[in-house]
């Protein structure tokens, strides 16, 4: 692993994040959720390095082996330190691969700074195109009483939170569909995360509106699992226009740890074909 700069914190502290690069060929960008880090992808990268893809794979401010900032976990600061990262790894006709809140930077991305450069995206689980509730959104799939109670107990107990959220992430129909030592591991990623990074970033993943940046113009995929708690499909990956969508059947929000085979299928046609 190695450390990108991205910017500093208050003017003083420098902001690095930490990235893994691996393989050869048209570059392939993992985002990944909250509160998880890159090492959700553990499924996804030997696949792609071995169909011949460059890959690059990196943890978002605050998570993960990453610098700990106390601001900028907001999606156009967040956008910023991607466009960082392909800027300064040089990255061209690269795809883009985001999960649940990466998914929503994504867009952001796509909105800040246009299309130049990116072949296409994936959009996994995406926190889009507004979760939170509200007389203007009715659609949204967290009411103001989910959301304030998931950040008071952020706030009071996180690690018994994170614990449950993380055990949502990869439930489905009532069963959960990794083992008891899977599911701690991807625990464990929340749990290393900054305080702040998780509080804001919750923040930032319930109460951005991106209603308006959701019609892609570009070759787009959106994978989902058919029994998604956190983002469920037909309010969140069903509003996205513009692309192929391809719902996993039994699978969670988090398909791509649950039904890695299938996820990887579908995620490599999509990168041959397009």
């Amino acid at each position: 692993m190695a450390y990108l700069p991205v910017g500093v914190d208050h003017g003083r502290t420098p902001v690095e994040l930490c990235y893994e690069d691996y393989g050869d060929g048209r570059p392939v960008v993992l985002l990944h959720d909250w509160p998880l880090s890159r090492h959700m992808w553990a499924a996804q990268l030997p696949a792609l390095v071995e169909a011949g893809y460059r890959v690059i794979t990196h943890d978002r401010r605050g998570f993960g082996d990453s610098s700990r900032p106390w601001g900028g976990y907001d999606y156009d600061s967040l956008a910023g330190d991607l466009r960082a990262v392909l800027e300064r790894l040089e990255l061209s006709d690269a795809t883009l691969v985001g999960a649940g809140m990466g998914a929503a930077e994504i867009v952001r991305y796509l909105t800040r700074y246009s299309s130049a450069g990116i072949r296409g995206v994936v959009l996994v689980g995406a926190a889009l195109p507004y979760l939170y509730r509200s007389y203007d959104n009715p659609q949204g799939p967290w009411t103001p009483e989910h959301f304030d109670h998931l950040r008071a107990r952020l706030n009071t107990d996180r690690f018994t939170m994170l614990d449950s959220y993380v055990t949502r992430m990869f439930q489905a129909d009532g069963r959960v569909l990794l083992s008891d030592l899977h599911r701690d591991r991807y625990r464990d990623q929340g749990a290393a995360a900054s305080p702040q990074a998780l509080d804001a970033g919750l923040a930032t993943l319930a109460r951005s509106d991106l209603r308006c940046e959701i019609a892609l113009s570009l070759p787009t995929l959106v994978i989902h699992g058919e029994h998604d708690e956190i983002t469920p499909f037909p309010v969140t990956g069903a509003r996205i226009g513009g692309g192929d969508v391809e719902v996993i059947q039994g699978a969670p929000h988090g398909c791509q740890a649950t039904h890695p085979l299938r996820f990887n299928r579908t995620l490599l046609r999509f990168l041959a074909n397009s």
